[in-house]
């Protein structure tokens, strides 16, 4: 943990100690009547919530954390997956803009958590990240609004009555009822602008409720309607690469490396004067033989092998994304003894977004197009090998830049009724229905192109590198080609490249739960039984042009006429939030109504793919029909005069898999397990609480790595991605003991300790195949098959049959050995009203370590996370600040090994009260997220340069709330 972190924590124990004595003079009279002080609490705002959530805890029997919320506003965050970060072992995962959107529970990843909604499955079509598809079994939050929820709830370990596939974790998100406003008629509403530091605009957000509760009907209704303006400002690569050499141009159809080179030539470098090289040095003339290794520096062993990214690219992104949100909740009691509901929520959301990005460094700058460079004054270091750069200055660079326009919907819907029936005294049914479906749609048409050719000077001096360039990239111009130029083979030319790219995903879930409860309280002695039956869908359709968008494009005018589609970058000021920057002020854009009109874009037809998606990754369709069974005994009972509550319970799984590709290959399995489950807590005094627990897990593998078919991984033709359909689930046994002590109303201290031994997890396994043996693995490896740039990459390995052109396919196996997670989790939650009445805080922090009996099975993303929160509160003011770090975690094993940096994020909160006015309750709120523009940051492990670093900005809102 970072210094400061363990300084805050530090202060807050002493702090804790000062405040012992006044606790253990009032502890007699507290024990003496604890219960009694625990109903009379009378709080609001952040402290009521704080005491639900304690209350909560300190009666379950599991290691569970829960979140309430009973007025708009009081979820301290933007949406949900941030709410859930402030629960101990809880990490986000967040876009690209810097919003949370997926949640990670004790180190594993999103896919290995169970969310759902009122205790039934959902399924969530996504649109994922920017920069990824989402087709894992995770659910994206930050499409769910807060004001829509009564409670959040994390359950940590496993009950028998819990629907099965969360290894780390099982999130239950409880839509708000009208009872939870109270009775009769309850109205509550809120208006808020949020201004975001990067964009410089103001998003507003509007949200309306209304419920009635009468003696034995509720409805309510509520809709919130939110825009979101952001901008990201960053640097990304794709990988490293250490794989040039000096090449020359011979004659026609001979070029390539200079004798004696090495490596193969994924960089070309020449020893002959760019233009601009001979306008910097004088004496020299364009076309003068130089000595190469004098002006880099470097041996021709460097120069063949000193690493470089992949691609280096400083981008910006920026855009709207507009949800609206509607929930309905009936609920209807003709007796006491029947209840029946009935829950609708529905959630459109669209997404519109810019992005440019200067690729000043790619691979495959080939001679045969004049696109080579002329490397100068290379400094070398911090690889492992001495070999990676550090800065240095490339002649004859031009920037290939690449403009995407993503354009998104999303619609989701959940229709959720139910029936709680007391049948008699002694026995309870609670039968759920569900269902819920969601589509999404993505098109992301994206155009590369090239700049003027000029001088490149890059330098790793910061997190953000340096890039800067002697061509004016920033504005349109002349020199702005569609392709690379006439290049060496006399009409022959590099090819501009537009990639037609749209996708298409539905997902849909049904399920059916009857439940039964045997006894007075069955929660606290006696047995809970129940069925369950699950139907899960996925359809995942890729479009492509084909031949026919080539065709297109190439009958165009884009070549011929392409400058007359640059226009000035939007982005004036790259880099103006960001300490210390002094790169790019802009990238040149296009005119993107001009070049879809000359296209004629609206009107093209695409066709459905095979194979993958334009993110390199296999899709098709997963289908899973999932039945269940379960029973559990909940016993309360003393021991040496102290109350032991325990849960034991055992859930049997049959599923039935069918996995198809889009070409039709498809693949059945069916597998069954048997999931034991044992929880206790033990009043070891009043206010002292032991637990433990035992228990089996698993989480189904994920549908993306499943389909039955393969698909290109790369522009080019050095990697394949391949289904695996016969995966198998992760399998998980959990054990975790713990406790806490209270004292006080609000306050306690809570240390748990956990392991978890899975098997089962799955890695990338990677085969060097020749080109030719891709065939085998149904690959369309002829002309007809391959792009442009694929039967460049072949010319330039030396063709299909040259022992140079190798392509990596890359699939995931179940791996055999066991990885072992074991942490602890602490929880603080201190009232300082001894000091002064209102002040408090509460903090948690999650150390996690990991053992893996192979090291291919390590689990990424693990790591350790702290949250504090202080607060004040007095009869009309509230404020807290909420401080978060996370550690630095292994992000990704593969082929160019990375780490996720360690992060802080401050947040700021606060509302005032205003002067009722008759029965209208009006609050003013002022929130600030991410105050110091805390970037999200990845670098590559071997030597500590970053792979991706994005500037989502700090973001400031002021809004009203008010109920009546």
């Amino acid at each position: 943990m970072k210094l400061r972190t363990l300084l805050t924590v530090v202060q807050a124990a002493l702090l804790l100690l000062t405040t012992n004595n006044v606790n253990a003079q009032q502890g007699q009279e507290q024990e003496q009547h604890s219960e009694n002080i625990i109903e009379e609490v009378v709080v609001s705002g952040y402290r009521e919530s704080l005491l639900n959530s304690t209350l909560a805890k300190r009666s379950s029997v599991g290691f569970v954390d829960e979140i309430f919320a009973d007025d708009l506003g009081k979820l301290p965050s933007q949406n949900l997956a941030e709410s859930l970060s402030r629960i101990p072992g809880v990490r986000i995962n967040r876009e690209v803009t810097g919003e949370g959107q997926q949640i990670s529970v004790r180190g594993l990843g999103s896919t290995f958590t169970k969310v759902v909604i009122n205790g039934n499955s959902i399924a969530v079509a996504s649109d994922g990240s920017l920069g990824a598809g989402q087709r894992g079994r995770h659910v994206d939050l930050d499409i769910f609004q807060p004001e829509l929820f009564r409670s959040l709830s994390v359950n940590k370990t496993a009950t028998a009555d819990q629907i099965e596939g969360g290894v780390s974790g099982y999130v239950n998100m409880r839509t708000l009822r009208a009872s939870d406003l109270g009775e009769g008629s309850n109205f509550r509403f809120g208006v808020e602008g949020a201004y975001n530091e990067m964009s410089g605009e103001t998003s507003p957000k509007t949200s309306l409720i209304y419920g009635y509760s009468g003696d034995n009907f509720g409805v309510l209704a509520g809709i919130v309607d939110k825009q979101h303006k952001s901008r990201v400002d960053g640097y990304e690569t794709v990988g490293t690469y250490d794989a040039g050499c000096v090449a020359e141009w011979r004659a026609v159809d001979d070029f390539g490396c200079v004798a004696g080179s090495t490596s193969p030539d994924t960089f070309h470098y020449t020893y002959v004067a760019s233009a601009d090289y001979a306008a910097a040095h004088p004496g020299v003339n364009e076309g003068d033989v130089i000595d190469i290794n004098a002006v880099s520096g470097l041996t021709d062993s460097q120069l063949d092998n000193f690493g470089l990214p992949y691609i280096a690219r400083p981008m910006y992104t920026y855009g709207d994304r507009n949800s609206t949100s509607a929930l309905v909740a009936l609920q209807y009691n003709p007796n006491e003894a029947l209840e029946l509901s009935l829950d609708v929520l529905h959630v459109k959301a669209d997404r519109s977004f810019l992005r440019n990005e200067a690729m000043n460094i790619y691979r495959r700058n080939y001679i045969q197009y004049g696109l080579e460079w002329l490397p100068e004054d290379i400094v070398l270091g911090n690889g492992e090998d001495g070999l990676a750069i550090e800065s240095g200055t490339f002649y004859n660079n031009r920037v290939w830049v690449g403009s995407r326009l993503y354009e998104e919907e999303l619609t989701y819907t959940s229709i959720m009724p139910g029936v709680s029936w007391q049948i008699t005294d002694i026995l309870q049914a609670d039968i759920s229905l569900g269902q819920t479906k969601s589509e999404f749609d993505r098109d992301e048409p994206y155009l590369l192109y090239y700049s003027p050719a000029g001088t490149m000077h890059f330098a790793y001096d910061g997190e953000f590198p340096t890039v800067q360039h002697s061509a004016n990239i920033e504005r349109a111009g002349p020199g702005w080609t569609f392709g690379a130029g006439p290049g060496r083979f006399g009409n022959q030319l590099q090819a501009g490249s537009f990639r037609f790219q749209r996708a298409a995903r539905e997902t849909e879930a049904k399920t059916l739960h009857v439940d039964f409860a045997l006894g007075e309280d069955a929660n606290l002695n006696g047995l809970k039984f129940g069925l369950a039956f699950d139907e899960n869908s996925s359809d995942m359709t890729n479009y492509t042009g084909g031949d026919a968008w080539n065709d297109l494009v190439n009958s165009s005018d884009l070549d011929s006429n392409f400058a007359s589609y640059v226009v000035d970058s939007p982005i004036m000021d790259l880099g103006s939030e960001i300490s210390g920057y002094d790169g790019l002020n802009g990238i040149a854009s296009i005119n993107w109504a001009a070049v879809k009109n000359e296209l004629n874009y609206s009107a093209f037809n695409p066709q459905p793919a095979t194979g993958g998606d334009y993110f390199g990754q296999v899709v098709g369709d997963i289908d899973e029909k999932i039945s269940a069974f379960y029973i559990e005994a909940n016993t309360e009972s003393e021991i040496v005069g102290r109350t032991i509550r325990t849960n034991m319970g055992v859930r049997y799984v049959k599923t039935d898999q069918k996995v198809s590709s889009t070409d039709n290959d498809q693949t059945n399995t069916d597998y069954t397990r048997v999931l034991p489950s044992f929880n206790a807590v033990f009043d070891l005094s009043e206010d002292i609480k032991i637990r433990g627990s035992a228990s089996k897990s698993f989480t189904r593998a994920n549908p993306a790595s499943m389909f039955p078919n393969t698909s290109w991984g790369s522009s080019g033709i050095d990697s394949v991605n391949a289904g695996n359909p016969f995966l198998q689930p992760f399998e998980s046994i959990n054990f975790d003991i713990g406790g806490e002590w209270y004292f006080g109303d609000l306050g306690y201290v809570g240390l748990t300790l956990y392991q978890k031994d899975i098997t089962g997890f799955t890695r990338e396994d990677n085969i060097q195949v020749q080109f030719l043996e891709l065939a085998n693995y149904g690959l369309d490896i002829s002309d007809e098959g391959l792009s442009s740039t694929q039967e460049d990459a072949l010319v330039a390995c030396g063709g299909r049959t040259s022992p140079n052109c190798v392509s990596t396919i890359t699939t995931d196996v179940n791996i055999d050995g066991t990885t072992k997670l074991y942490g602890w989790e602490l929880i603080w939650v201190q009232p300082l009203d001894m000091l002064v009445e209102g002040l408090g805080f509460n903090a948690s922090m999650n150390t996690i370590n990991q053992d893996a009996a192979d090291e291919d099975a390590e689990i990424t993303g693990v790591g350790d996370s702290i949250n504090f929160t202080a607060y004040y509160e007095n009869d009309v003011f509230q404020t807290r600040i909420t401080y978060t770090s996370t550690d630095e975690t292994e992000t990704n094993v593969g082929w160019s090994p990375t780490r996720s940096a360690a992060r802080d994020q401050i947040d700021l909160a606060a509302s005032y009260d205003l002067p009722p006015m008759g029965d209208v309750e009006l609050t003013l709120t002022f929130d600030a997220y991410n105050i110091t523009n805390e970037p999200l940051r990845d670098f590559f492990k071997s030597d500590g340069n970053t792979f991706n670093i994005r500037y989502p900005g700090a973001t400031y809102t002021v809004g009203v709330r008010g109920s009546y």
